[in-house]
């Protein structure tokens, strides 16, 4: 029999944690994941997902007066669903859950995943599921995990998520998306 290959790593690329942020900003996460990042901080994704139009509709049971003639004229190929794009950007170094949430919340991210390898993806307004279930950061996994059979310890899983941090380029991150919000604070795009 050939022996199993060794997934160590690939099984730490797939599990996750994933949380909703209670601060966000979309007009900011939009306009940081507009064009790639010029530092190569992050990298984007965008894709199309099909929502259901009830998702878009007003909670409020009021009555509304629709000209017949107009729900004639609907391009859309199914009526009960619209298209949008979702945009996610994964950061290219390996974070710790911690800084993975501060990044992505300091971005105007709506959500993020944390990778058990350490890849932080951050979460845009129209995604749903929390995004990609992948990992896909530029430097990650940040483990190398040569040895077959090789797994973390709970303690070893903990130093992980709690490793020290490179406060240089968290406050790159920071400085210049706050100078990129108050521009458009600026601007009135965000009010």
């Amino acid at each position: 029999m050939c022996p199993m290959p060794n997934s160590t790593v690939h099984e730490l690329s797939q599990k996750s944690h994933v949380e909703d942020l209670s601060t966000s900003s979309p007009q900011l996460f939009n306009a940081l994941t507009q064009e790639m990042d010029p530092s190569n901080r992050w990298s984007i994704i965008t894709f199309p997902i099909d929502l259901p139009t009830s998702a878009f509709k007003p909670t409020d049971k009021h009555v509304v007066v629709i000209d017949s003639v107009q729900l004639q004229q609907s391009t859309l190929p199914d009526d009960n669903k619209i298209t949008v794009n979702c945009t996610v950007a994964y950061i290219g170094k390996c974070m710790s859950w911690h800084k993975c949430k501060a990044s992505c919340t300091s971005m105007g991210a709506t959500s993020y995943r944390w990778f058990h390898d350490g890849c932080c993806e951050c979460v845009g307004d129209k995604c749903i599921n929390y995004g990609i279930n992948e990992s896909r950061c530029a430097e990650c996994p940040m483990l190398d995990l040569e040895e077959e059979d090789e797994e973390l310890t709970d303690e070893e899983m903990e130093e992980l998520v709690n490793m020290p941090e490179d406060e240089t380029a968290d406050i790159d991150i920071q400085a210049d998306t706050k100078k990129l919000h108050q521009a458009l604070v600026d601007k009135d795009v965000i009010l």
